[in-house]
């Protein structure tokens, strides 16, 4: 690859680190509460503090996962297409595919699991003064039931398949990478994220963002690897603007006689 197409590549990939940071924020709008807030489950997923939750929260998060997911697509394609490059062994080569149905399954499920999820409180806030609390939080959790089998399938798609290939990939060193980054993944992510959950307020803030942060280490993982690449590129040599424009020197004593006989 030429320079040009690597800062092409990193171009991209931070095109990607855009996409998870929106996802985030997404995440975050929705999900976030106060100090002073308590969950208050009802059922499997209905969780009462919805109600007291404005809708425009909902909604504004809808519009930018909705941004995201399109940029998610450019900045893993080109992480993908880094991944493909650097696998040599047949298992790193069927990883590296594995990588790339993640890819895939991210671009459509992102999309769908947080409309989903993000959906379903609003559906809870407009049917709760029609009913009961317990009535509207049961017809919640039903609608949540009849979409489990394409959430969970999904979910294993995207961030299990992601967290597997990259976690195989940065063992097998196809991605040269200090063994740290095996934690860059959703999987990981996530799972720190459940454990500060337990802690105080403000720490318990960062489980509403680990899972989309995890993709968004896989990506720096890519920019990490690109920007180690153009540092290895041979530097092309520039002339002094004080040369270029300047006519080329003759040197006379490379000239021909001046009594030489022409024929």
């Amino acid at each position: 690859m030429t320079l040009n197409d690597m800062k092409k590549r990193k171009n991209k990939l931070i095109i990607g680190a855009v996409a998870c940071i929106l996802l985030m924020l997404s995440d975050f709008i929705w999900k976030v509460s106060g100090p002073s807030a308590v969950s208050t489950t009802l059922g499997a997923f209905a969780d009462k503090k919805w109600l007291d939750m404005d809708m425009w929260r909902f909604v504004l998060s809808n519009i930018v996962a909705a941004i995201a997911v399109p940029l998610y697509y450019i900045g893993f394609s080109e992480m993908y297409r880094l991944v493909r490059e650097r696998a040599v062994s047949k298992l790193e080569k069927k990883f590296a595919s594995l990588f790339k149905v993640g890819v895939i399954a991210g671009t459509a499920s992102l999309l769908f699991i947080h409309t989903l999820c993000v959906n379903l409180p609003m559906i809870m806030k407009t049917i709760a003064p029609y009913m009961s609390v317990e009535k509207a939080a049961e017809l919640t959790n039903d609608i949540m039931k009849l979409n489990i089998v394409p959430l969970v399938g999904y979910f294993i798609a995207t961030d299990v398949v992601l967290s597997v290939a990259m976690i195989i990939l940065i063992w097998k060193k196809a991605l040269p990478l200090n063994r740290l980054a095996l934690m860059c993944n959703p999987l990981i992510a996530a799972g720190i994220g459940a454990i500060l959950a337990m802690l105080p307020w403000p720490f318990s803030l960062i489980d509403t963002v680990a899972e989309p942060c995890g993709h968004l280490l896989i990506i720096v993982v890519g920019l990490i690897i690109v920007n180690k690449d153009i540092r290895r590129m041979p530097k092309l040599r520039k002339k002094p603007k004080d040369e270029e424009d300047l006519p080329p020197v003759i040197n006379l004593s490379d000239l021909p006689d001046a009594d030489a006989t022409i024929i």
